[in-house]
């Protein structure tokens, strides 16, 4: 930062960089053990303050005279807040470093908390032998809001409250102080666990209605246990209530606000299914097993029971923000017995005919937005797509109905865009600013986990800067979370604390390294490059399992897997090369991960990363090595003559997969791995088959007879 104060410095290894860090004369004399002594410091957050020194290697001790760490919480007079925008004035912070005291001052509570974090940054440094000046650090950050909204999807909903600790964990120590977390969402055009099985998350339970439980089925080999895996289960919350609560209360202790996301439209077939009545209507005023009936009083009924019910058991000293979500109200698949019958979200009943669907929307909207307020929430958001990319129907009418409501101030738009290489002009923050309505972005930090390795960086610095320069109050992604990119994540705390101005996404992503790995952060740098060509080598995401779980019009389902995906392959140019590229990359990457964990003493979180950064390096040579394999053979087998020697190369190839699954199942979290490997095995069983084949063909010209996709 630019100051005419020549003892203005910058200490590498600070992520987020505080925005002032003034020299003082002499070196510090810190310790391993400390005593921490508060004043006006809430319970919850000295706990916080002592857990995240004792996250570092810190101890807090009560016999210490000479070491001490002090905070301090005084009236917001007492410090000079003139740089600080006002709505970040709570997170603002002090910290003297002076000999071997060290002194937090904050106007608030929520400050002690981003300083303690400071402090821990700072002892590691320490720990790891470098000499500290004294200092005077002053901070705040830049966006008010800053966050990850972690979707239900397969993972998130088997996480336990350690998974979950891990992750408030990790996103306060990047100074995030915002967790949304999915409660209810579905995908019915997505078939991931099978035919019969629309998509479909519910994480809470409803009011009256303890039937409405959404079951989930996975099947996967576990080479650890060498065993094959079939798991009927709810998900976590759904199954502990409680888990939410302790969730929210640790999340509390650590500057962390969790949001509540529960669509209310649109991705929405499981309650349309199952509670006909409040469906949508078609012509003949059947149920089409999409959407709502948003006119129906019946419809309203239920959803402001199941919203009640929701701030009621998690939210009962009121909640700062509820996600509604509105997004995507499109035609879906919502029959799990007919996966390819499409059912329309909007509904044809009389009384929803009688206006323009635009306007049903919004009568809706406000409709939520009125009753949450009144059930003590303070700021309703939701995203923006469907009001601005996929209608026109957000305009200054219906801000100037919330206005005359006095709801204006309570209803924040969330925009959310996925590109890497460009935003979109229906997608910017300034549309709401100018009709007087607040907004956050959503970039995406994580998401795809189960699947592949889904690179977002530029889509965070193109957002995060849009954000900046066009008023946004808040940063939330668009994701899941993985330790795998922790990258990621600080990219958008760094963007979002320290301001986008002057930053390039390379020297953030050095500056992350820096700060957790040291010396050994250009390879990690290498290794995340390696993984990124890989996963973007031509032709590579063409044999990824998940797309072909999806229904597509004009496409028979069950897809025709893999044999979809060899026949489009083959129609590319180099594809074998590509394949064999990839696998290159993925195994130089690993390497240099293996070498990485080797190290002694990594803390949890840094392993934590590596390891499942790994996982992708194993996921991206295990399909690249299976699907250059099977290549090969489509062409050796064009003469239409089976080999002997086929199926002898196809068992070897077999244990190949089994090796990569093994070490994969031993690096991705464990709250995520039974959805990764579901779909490596599913190319696992197709290889068992088609070893067989080959076998029973073998010596004879009966390539033709040979089955390319897994038969029931």
């Amino acid at each position: 930062m630019a100051s005419r104060n020549a003892n203005i410095v910058d200490i590498p290894g600070l992520l987020p960089q505080p925005k002032i860090i003034e020299k003082l004369e002499g070196n510090s004399e810190l310790s391993s053990d400390v005593r921490l002594e508060t004043r006006n410091v809430s319970p919850l957050q000295r706990k916080a303050i002592r857990s995240i020194l004792n996250s570092v290697g810190i101890r807090v001790v009560a016999n210490k005279k000479r070491f001490e760490v002090e905070a301090v919480v005084e009236d917001s007079d007492k410090f000079d807040l003139s740089k600080v925008p006002e709505v970040c004035r709570k997170e603002y912070y002090e910290l003297t470093v002076k000999g071997s005291i060290i002194t937090i001052r904050t106007p608030a509570q929520e400050g002690t908390v981003w300083a303690a974090h400071t402090v821990a940054a700072l002892l590691r440094k320490f720990l790891n032998g470098e000499k500290l000046p004294n200092m005077i650090i002053k901070d705040w950050p830049v966006l008010p809001v800053r966050g990850i909204f972690v979707e239900n999807k397969w993972g998130p909903d088997r996480m336990d409250i350690n998974d979950w600790m891990r992750t408030i964990d990790q996103l306060s120590a990047l100074k995030m102080n915002t967790l949304g977390i999915g409660l209810y969402g579905c995908w019915g055009s997505c078939r991931y666990e099978g035919p019969d099985k629309p998509t479909e998350f519910l994480m809470v339970p409803v009011p009256e209605r303890d039937d409405l439980k959404t079951i989930h089925t996975l099947k996967w080999y576990s080479p650890e246990k060498e065993t094959w895996n079939q798991e009927n289960y709810l998900p976590s919350m759904r199954e502990k209530p409680e888990l939410l609560s302790d969730v929210i209360a640790y999340a509390s202790e650590r500057g962390i606000t969790v949001v509540p996301f529960v669509n209310s439209f649109g991705h929405n077939t499981f309650f349309a299914r199952e509670i006909p009545e409040i469906s949508a209507k078609d012509e003949k005023g059947n149920p089409t097993g999409v959407g709502y009936c948003i006119t129906s009083p019946a419809t309203r009924e239920f959803v402001e029971k199941l919203y009640g019910s929701i701030l009621d058991k998690y939210y009962p000293n009121g909640a700062d923000y509820f996600h509604i979500q509105m997004d995507e109200v499109w035609p879906d698949y919502p029959m799990p017995d007919e996966p390819t019958k499409i059912g329309d979200p909007w509904c044809k009943c009389p009384v929803c005919k009688k206006k323009k669907a635009e306007e049903n929307l919004l009568d809706y909207v406000f409709w939520l937005v009125n009753m949450l307020v009144k059930k003590g929430v303070k700021k309703v958001v939701m995203w923006n797509d469907q009001l601005t990319r996929h209608m026109s129907a957000f305009d200054a009418k219906f801000v100037k109905r919330l206005e005359k409501a006095g709801l204006k101030d309570k209803l924040i738009l969330h925009w959310w865009w996925y590109r890497n290489n460009e935003l979109n002009d229906q997608t910017r923050v300034s549309l709401g600013k100018k009709l007087g309505i607040d907004g956050w972005v959503a970039p995406m930090t994580c998401y795809y986990n189960w699947s592949t390795y889904d690179y977002r960086r530029p889509n965070i610095h193109l957002m995060l800067n849009m954000a900046e320069k066009e008023g946004a109050m808040g940063a939330v992604s668009y994701a899941v979370h993985d330790p795998s990119h922790l990258d990621h994540e600080a990219l958008l705390a760094a963007y979002a604390w320290e301001s986008c101005k002057g930053q390039k996404i390379e020297k953030v992503q050095k500056r992350w390294a820096l700060s957790r790995f040291g010396e050994d952060a250009d390879k990690y740098i290498a290794a995340a490059d390696k993984i990124l060509q890989a996963a973007t080598t031509p032709n590579y995401g063409t044999c990824i399992n998940y797309s072909y779980t999806y229904v597509r019009a004009g496409k028979p389902f069950p897809r025709f897997y893999p044999g979809e995906a060899l026949e489009t392959i083959e129609a590319a140019d180099g594809a074998l090369e590509n394949l064999k590229q990839a696998s290159k990359l993925a195994t130089e990457a690993d390497e240099l991960l293996k070498e990485m964990l080797s190290k002694q003493g990594l803390p949890e979180q840094d392993t934590m990363c590596l390891k499942s950064l790994r996982g992708e390096a194993i996921r991206i040579q295990a399909v690249a090595d299976a699907f250059a394999f099977l290549l090969d053979l489509r062409a050796k087998l064009k003469p239409g003559m089976v080999l002997k020697s086929m199926a002898t190369n196809a068992l070897k190839a077999t244990d190949e997969l089994i090796r990569h699954i093994a070490e994969l199942e031993q690096c991705k979290p464990g709250w995520v791995i039974p959805a990764t490997l579901q779909a490596l095995s599913t190319l696992l069983l197709f290889f068992k088959q088609l070893t067989q084949e080959l076998k029973k063909h073998a010596a004879r010209k009966q390539a033709k007879q040979l089955n390319w996709t897994l038969l029931a």
